[in-house]
C-alpha cells in the first residue's frame, strides 16, 4: 500500500476498514500445458472430476457482476494455465466491458495471433508472466515441455510489440537456480519488471508436488539466517499476538475463487468449504471474513521460542488445525536453533 500514490491509498485503506473485497482473483481452471515440478494447483485432466468440475463463462460472469456490486475493482485471471479453459476468450471480454482493472497471470507459451488480439482489444493493466528459464533444456527440467523457453519467450515479445506491460516472475528450484544470472540478464535486457523467489509450498489441493525433491534447502536457511539477525539488529520483532491471516496482504479487502467455486483468501491454503455456488457472492464474502477472524496458530507456533522472529503465515503451517507434517517440523527447529545461536552471540 505505501507503494501507492495517496489517491488510491486512501481507496485501499477505506476498503480495509469497510472490508470492501476491492481486489479479486478468478482461478479459472487447473489444467495448465507445463507440468511444473513445484506447481500447487496443476491437474490433469482426468483428475479433476475427483475435486470438483470447472465453472463455466455463465458462472464466472455472474459471480463478476456480484463482486462488482460489492466493490471488487482489481480483477487477476489465473490458473492453472487461464488460457486453457474453453471459454477464456468470451469471459475475459465480457470482464473487460464490465471496467474491472484486469491483471492476466499466464506462462505466455499460448498467446497466439487471436489472444494478443484479444488483449490488444481489451488490454490488461498488466500480464504478469511466470519464466522459468532461458533455455529450452531449463524449461524441460523444470517444465516438463519441449521448445518451452522459445514459446515463452514469442509470447513475451508478442505482448511487447502490443504495447502491453509486462512482469516476469520466476521460482527458482534445484534445476533452474544455475541460470539464475541469464534469467536475471533476460529481464534486464528487455526493461521488464521482474520477481523471484525460492519459498515453495507443499500442495494441499491435489497436485503432485514434492517440496523436498525440488526446494533450495541451503538458500532458504542462509534467507532464514538473514532475516532473523536484520530483526535482531533492528529490533524488529513479529507480533506474536498476531492472527494468520493478518499478515496477507489481501486480508479484509481480497479473496481468491478458486477454479472450483471455492472462495478462501489463498490460494496455498486446503479448501475452506465457502463456495459461491450455493450462495450469493456477498455471503461467500461475509463468511470469508468470519473464517479469517477466527483462524488462529496451531499451539505449537503459539508456544514456539522462535515466534516473535519467524516469518510465518497461514499457509506455511497448513493444516492449521492439524499436526505440522515432519518436514515443517525440521524447519521450526532449525529456526528455533538459529535464532538460539544468534541470541548467545549477541548478548
Amino acid at each position: 500500500m505505501e507503494q501507492l500514490d495517496p489517491f488510491y491509498k486512501r481507496v485501499w485503506e477505506r476498503a480495509f476498514a469497510d472490508c470492501i473485497p476491492i481486489s479479486g482473483t478468478f482461478e479459472l481452471t487447473p489444467r495448465c500445458n507445463f507440468n511444473c515440478k513445484m506447481c500447487y494447483v496443476h491437474l490433469a485432466p482426468k483428475q479433476i472430476p475427483r475435486y470438483g468440475r470447472e465453472l463455466t463463462a455463465k458462472e464466472w460472469l455472474d459471480l463478476a457482476r456480484q463482486a462488482r456490486e460489492a466493490g471488487t475493482t482489481w480483477l487477476c485471471i489465473t490458473g492453472g494455465e487461464p488460457l486453457l479453459h474453453p471459454e477464456f476468450e468470451t469471459i475475459w471480454r465480457e470482464l473487460a466491458q464490465m471496467g474491472f482493472f484486469l491483471t492476466l497471470q499466464t506462462n505466455a507459451s499460448l498467446l497466439t495471433q487471436s489472444v494478443l488480439q484479444l488483449l490488444e482489444e481489451y488490454p490488461p493493466r498488466q500480464v504478469k508472466i511466470t519464466l522459468y528459464g532461458a533455455t529450452n533444456e531449463t524449461y524441460q527440467a523444470v517444465c516438463g515441455v519441449e521448445d518451452g523457453f522459445d514459446r515463452v519467450n514469442d509470447g513475451i515479445h508478442g505482448l511487447m510489440s502490443a504495447g502491453i506491460p509486462v512482469e516476469l516472475v520466476t521460482t527458482f528450484i534445484r534445476e533452474n537456480y544455475e541460470e539464475r544470472s541469464e534469467i536475471a540478464f533476460y529481464a534486464y535486457r528487455h526493461g521488464l519488471p521482474w520477481i523471484s523467489t525460492i519459498g515453495i509450498k507443499p500442495s494441499y489441493r491435489g497436485a503432485e508436488t514434492d517440496v523436498e525433491q525440488v526446494k533450495l534447502l541451503e538458500q532458504l536457511e542462509e534467507q532464514q539466517r538473514t532475516n532473523i539477525q536484520r530483526r535482531i539488529e533492528n529490533r524488529r520483532f513479529l507480533d506474536t499476538s498476531r492472527k494468520p491471516c493478518t499478515y496477507c496482504r489481501d486480508y479484509r479487502l481480497g479473496y481468491w475463487v478458486l477454479w472450483d467455486g471455492t472462495m478462501s483468501f489463498c490460494s496455498f491454503l486446503p479448501h475452506t468449504d465457502i463456495s459461491v455456488l450455493n450462495q450469493s457472492f456477498s455471503e461467500a464474502w461475509s463468511r470469508l471474513l468470519t473464517y479469517e477472524e477466527e483462524l488462529d496458530w496451531p499451539e505449537k507456533c503459539k508456544s514456539c521460542s522462535a515466534a516473535e522472529v519467524c516469518e510465518r503465515c497461514a499457509a506455511t503451517v497448513a493444516p492449521l488445525y492439524g499436526e505440522l507434517k515432519a518436514s515443517d517440523q525440521v524447519d521450526c527447529n532449525q529456526i528455533q536453533e538459529c535464532y538460539a545461536q544468534m541470541k548467545r552471540r549477541d548478548t
